[in-house]
């Protein structure tokens, strides 16, 4: 066997055990599991993935957590793990991603010809192959963004799915900053604040893998949901709507802005649908966002 790359694949997780092991077999199918490092960062499974992998794939590092890792700190526990270990790469991998054959080669190679890009692969629906994780474009507002196939896009921030970076990243600007972004927009904002120092964001369109998007966004206005629970979201961590990670999110994606931008999406704007949806049903909700709709495509 030849020795492996110092290419370290950072897999975060948390009881899902059989994704995990999932994603570890397409690893193995793929030649990557032999080639690359592979470090899994268990934050406190208790569904025996730990003992799982270390059944099944006994040459894969585990290292633990105690539950309250979330993902970027997951992350930035394999990192340091990683460059303790003389890694000159980091790939961040989500454990229900699964990259394609090549995939990750193509992406080293972007960065080995680069020191000062950050590649991240085009994630696809696997049922529809319709894109669905990239990255973002951010001026006035931001904007989910990705690449053609056989196409490369320059973006402001990576979707963490898959992305291939640089120890010089680290060297540059250290960790993921998990204290601010401890499960959502962790990837994004820490990518942009390498480009903020000078790297290049990439959206490699051939690097292609399979993820499915599990955030589709679903309007308030036609919601069913209470919207004290809604509400609520803001406060609890595993939301994308956390509040400390979501405000902190605009700042550094647009500045000043981002305050007024979060005051806005976030407190104006719902306080406004609250009341709509109090007093209208919701057939006329639906009627109403379909005629705002079709306007915003005028």
């Amino acid at each position: 066997m030849n020795p492996r790359e110092s290419v370290y694949v950072i897999v975060p997780v948390h009881n899902r055990k059989n994704v995990t092991l999932k994603c570890l077999e397409n690893l193995h199918l793929r030649g990557d599991l032999n080639r690359y490092h592979i470090v899994i960062v268990d934050d406190g499974s208790i569904d025996g993935t730990t003992e799982a992998i270390h059944s099944l794939y006994p040459e894969v590092a585990v290292l633990q957590g105690d539950g309250n890792l979330w993902w970027t700190g997951a992350i930035k526990k394999g990192m340091e793990y990683a460059y303790e270990q003389g890694a000159e790469f980091f790939v961040w991998l989500n454990d229900d991603c699964y990259p394609q054959q090549d995939t990750i080669n193509k992406l080293l190679n972007i960065c080995k010809n680069d020191s000062k890009i950050i590649a991240g692969g085009q994630s696809l629906n696997p049922d529809t192959l319709i894109p669905s994780y990239g990255g973002i474009i951010g001026k006035n507002k931001i904007v989910p963004v990705h690449a053609l196939p056989n196409s490369v896009l320059e973006c402001d921030g990576l979707c963490g799915n898959i992305v291939c970076i640089n120890k010089s990243v680290v060297q540059a600007i250290g960790y993921p900053q998990a204290h601010l972004f401890p499960q959502y927009h962790g990837d994004t904002t820490y990518t942009h604040i390498a480009k903020q120092k000078g790297y290049k964001l990439l959206i490699v369109g051939e690097a292609v893998a399979f993820c499915e998007n599990d955030h589709e966004h679903t309007s308030w206005m036609t919601t069913r949901r209470s919207f004290i629970d809604i509400w609520n979201e803001r406060f609890t961590i595993k939301s994308p709507y956390y509040w400390k990670a979501e405000l902190n999110y605009y700042i550094v994606m647009l500045g000043i802005h981002g305050l007024w931008f979060y005051f806005y999406e976030r407190i104006i704007k719902f306080i406004f649908i609250a009341i709509i949806v109090s007093a209208f049903p919701l057939k006329y909700r639906t009627w109403l966002k379909s005629i705002v709709s079709k306007k915003s495509i005028v």
